[in-house]
């Protein structure tokens, strides 16, 4: 991957806690990055999570979309030094929405039984139905989340006669400051690229704006096509979107839109 982001600045929207691998990717290809994030993960009261962690045999599959579920789930399973989703076999299947979110599982000690070749809900429920043909008819499934999410994988598991529990795990909240930060970024900095990894960062994103003349004229990497929807909903111009729903992949879709500016430049 020829790089060509020297020169380049880019906003990092991410939570605190998930910024730091992308922030290194980008600064590894010579852009200099800023990191502001409109995004906060919020884990619910611990004995919610305790309380799922007791139930957790209950079910026949879990379902994790996201890493920030694994964290909070599995995060305080360590802590209370309980064994989870390790393979016993009276354990439910577990299914990860995509790579990192399966490896985080893995981190933790547990196994990973389902990743869709589509990182996103509707990939999750092809790749279900195709490992499960005689339909999800009584099965019990349990989607530990956010509080705010996609509902189309619970209604089609539903429809398709599941039993499925939705449980808010996190909540995702504007960070404090961030406010203030982004109006002196987006009035003081000369951005290249503002990059989105999920629709939460845009819609926060868009609420800490001052104005709407703050959001014009600026260019959007995005990391699946949901995100890129909700980023031309609020009218942001999406320029770049990962072929994957992965930062490896949002890295090279970078890569390759500011290597194919310069190209064109140059002819």
């Amino acid at each position: 991957m020829h790089s060509n982001l020297q020169g380049r600045t880019i906003l990092v929207t991410r939570s605190p806690s998930q910024a730091g691998d992308f922030t290194r990717l980008l600064t590894a290809q010579g852009a200099t990055v800023l990191e502001v994030p409109t995004i906060e993960i919020r884990p619910r009261p611990e004995q919610e999570i305790d309380a799922i962690l007791d139930s957790l045999r209950d079910y026949d599959w879990v379902f994790f979309t996201s890493v920030n579920g694994v964290e909070v789930v599995l995060g305080r399973a360590r802590q209370l030094e309980i064994s989870v989703l390790d393979g016993a076999e009276t354990g439910p299947e577990v299914c990860a929405i995509g790579p990192a979110t399966a490896d985080r599982v893995r981190n933790y000690g547990g196994r990973v039984d389902l990743v869709p070749s589509r990182y996103q809900a509707e990939g999750i429920l092809e790749s279900f139905l195709d490992r499960n043909p005689q339909s999800p008819l009584g099965l019990k499934i349990l989607i530990p989340r956010a509080s705010r999410a996609r509902s189309i994988l619970p209604r089609r598991l539903r429809e398709l006669g599941a039993r499925v529990d939705v449980v808010p795990v996190y909540d995702t909240i504007v960070p404090t400051g961030s406010r203030e930060t982004l109006s002196q970024v987006l009035r003081k900095q000369d951005l290249d690229l503002l990059t989105f990894t999920s629709s939460s960062t845009v819609r926060h994103f868009v609420s800490l704006a001052k104005s709407p003349k703050e959001l014009k004229g600026h260019r959007c990497a995005v990391i699946g096509p949901i995100t890129a929807e909700t980023a031309e909903e609020y009218g942001l111009q999406v320029v770049v979107q990962a072929r994957k729903s992965t930062i490896p992949d949002l890295l090279e879709a970078i890569v390759c839109y500011f290597n194919e500016t310069e190209h064109r430049r140059g002819t």
